[in-house]
């Protein structure tokens, strides 16, 4: 690791949780919502899923957008059931590595997510050993709060800014080679996360 950094900067989504689209975008399928390949697509930014991402509509309405789509009567719960499908878990070796390097970094999170999957996630994923969400992070920067999303500079301009961190002093860990370009045009070292790497290789 480069002497000179000093935040350590995780996406969540693929980097940190592990991810299975599959297992949301079937149920969804299953109860009647027949393009929902088409509105999960990134670059739909105009799409239900990218609104709710970027936090232009709250929990209720996404869900009732969600029933609406389908030719089920879905519960508030089931949908949630099925949208939280997506996440599989965070393997504890990184939580373990997470809580390694607070000694050691101001560590922050910076995920393109909504509120849904991050309730979920601050249960069901980060209560481990007795520690919660905010003992794994100095401070956390998402999308649905922010009303911004990666790759779009702002995001990374304002995690910055809120943080006072600087870009050569940081790392940034992401699993998309965009997000990852984006940082980098901004001074930030990033480093391209992929599956089944080994995360602690990279503080040796």
């Amino acid at each position: 690791m480069d002497s000179k950094i000093k935040n350590v900067v995780f996406d969540l989504g693929g980097v940190l949780i592990n991810l299975d689209s599959d297992n949301c975008l079937n149920a969804f399928r299953k109860a009647g919502f027949q393009d929902i390949e088409n509105q999960v697509g990134q670059l739909r930014r105009e799409g239900l899923f990218s609104q709710f991402e970027l936090g232009n509509i709250e929990p209720d309405e996404f869900r009732e957008a969600i029933r609406k789509k389908t030719n089920e009567s879905l519960s508030n719960r089931k949908i949630d059931d099925m949208w939280n499908l997506m996440l599989l878990d965070i393997p504890r070796e990184k939580l373990d590595l997470l809580l390694e390097l607070r000694g050691h970094y101001m560590v922050y999170l910076l995920s393109n997510t909504n509120r849904i999957h991050w309730e979920y996630a601050c249960e069901q994923m980060f209560s481990y050993r007795g520690f919660r969400v905010n003992d794994f992070f100095e401070d956390t920067f998402l999308s649905f709060q922010m009303h911004k999303a990666k790759p779009d500079k702002d995001i990374y301009e304002q995690m910055m800014k809120e943080a006072n961190i600087l870009p050569e002093e940081t790392l940034f860990i992401d699993d998309s080679e965009i997000n990852c370009q984006a940082a980098t045009a901004l001074g930030i070292n990033a480093h391209h996360y992929h599956i089944g790497e080994d995360l602690n290789s990279l503080f040796e």
